[in-house]
């Protein structure tokens, strides 16, 4: 029985010590630079602002129970890359009201996807949506 009981508080301490650490991400941890822009090759491969300007908004609309989202995502660069996209939604207000995600594996240089997608929340009324945020990522 005392066996048990130590074993028991053994794993239980073990656990907490692991579970308990909490990783604090510096500023700019969720810019990722593109495999041609860390390897020292020319810079073909457009700056992260950048990215953004290859995602484009084409239709966002409230008619059903969640928001449904269009939008166009063009790879700009000469390399194949994957994209990862969060389209912020806003009610008549301007309040953040959801969101939506795109998320595309592997583009081909100046390959153009259109896709609607829809968002996580419902939103009743008019809604404006706009690129939360744009990553361009190597291939898998």
């Amino acid at each position: 029985m005392k066996r048990t009981t130590a074993g028991v508080l053994l794993a239980v301490a073990a656990l907490t010590l692991t579970a308990c650490g909490e990783e604090k991400q510096p500023a700019g941890a969720d810019v990722i630079q593109t495999g041609a822009a860390t390897s020292g090759a020319p810079a073909s491969a457009a700056p992260e602002a950048d990215v953004a300007a290859d995602v484009k908004v084409t239709k966002c609309d409230s008619g059903g129970y969640t928001p449904k989202v269009t939008i166009e995502v063009t790879n700009s660069t000469g390399e194949d890359a994957r994209y990862a996209v969060t389209i912020a939604i806003k009610d008549a207000d301007g309040k953040a009201s959801g969101e939506a995600l795109f998320a595309k594996n592997r583009m081909t240089p100046g390959q153009k996807v259109t896709e609607e997608i829809p968002g996580d929340t419902p939103v009743k009324g008019k809604i404006t949506c706009e690129v939360a945020r744009a990553k361009r990522l190597p291939p898998k």
